[in-house]
C-alpha cells in the first residue's frame, strides 16, 4: 500500500474474508456499528476483526480497494461512555462494500444498486439511518455482505 494514501474519517472491519467500510459525520456511531458488527458476526461464527477505527486509509491494489488502519490507532476503538477498547486487529482487507450512515432515512428506496468509487474502485453502498439500533444495523450489513 502506499505510504501516501489519504486517511479517511471512518472505521473498517473484516467480516469473514471481506472488509467493511462505515462512513459518517462524526458521532454518527462508526464505531458503535463497527464494534456491533464484529460481535453479530462472532455470535453467527464467522471471523471478524477491527482493521481500523476513526482512521483508515485506503489504496487501489490490483483492481481492489484495500483498507489499513492507521498505525498509531492499531487495534484501538473508542466505546461511548466506556473508553477506548482494545481489540486484536487485521493490519488490512479487501474492501467489499461501503456503509454509510445517514442522519436522515431515505424517503424512497434506491432503484438501482447505490456504488461509491473509493480509492478507484466502485464498492456497492448500504446507506443505514443513525437512529437505527447498532445491533439492527449490524444485521442489515451482514444481510448486504451475504447479497453482495
Amino acid at each position: 500500500m502506499s505510504g501516501d494514501a489519504p486517511y479517511l474519517h471512518a472505521s473498517a472491519v473484516l467480516v469473514a474474508e471481506g472488509a467493511v467500510l462505515i462512513r459518517g459525520a462524526s458521532g454518527a456511531g462508526k464505531s458503535q456499528l463497527a464494534l456491533a458488527l464484529m460481535a453479530e458476526a462472532r455470535r453467527r461464527g464467522l471471523f471478524s476483526r477491527l482493521i481500523g477505527d476513526d482512521r483508515v486509509a485506503v489504496s487501489p491494489a490490483g483492481g481492489r480497494a484495500l483498507v489499513r488502519g492507521h498505525p498509531a490507532l492499531n487495534g484501538r476503538i473508542e466505546e461511548r461512555a466506556t473508553g477506548v477498547l482494545a481489540d486484536m486487529p487485521v493490519m488490512a482487507g479487501v474492501l467489499r462494500c461501503v456503509v454509510d450512515l445517514s442522519e436522515a432515512p431515505p424517503r424512497l428506496p434506491e432503484t438501482e444498486a447505490p456504488a461509491a468509487c473509493v480509492a478507484g474502485v466502485d464498492l456497492p453502498v448500504l446507506t443505514i439511518w443513525t437512529g437505527c439500533a447498532p445491533q439492527e444495523a449490524a444485521r442489515r450489513v451482514l444481510a448486504f455482505l451475504n447479497w453482495v
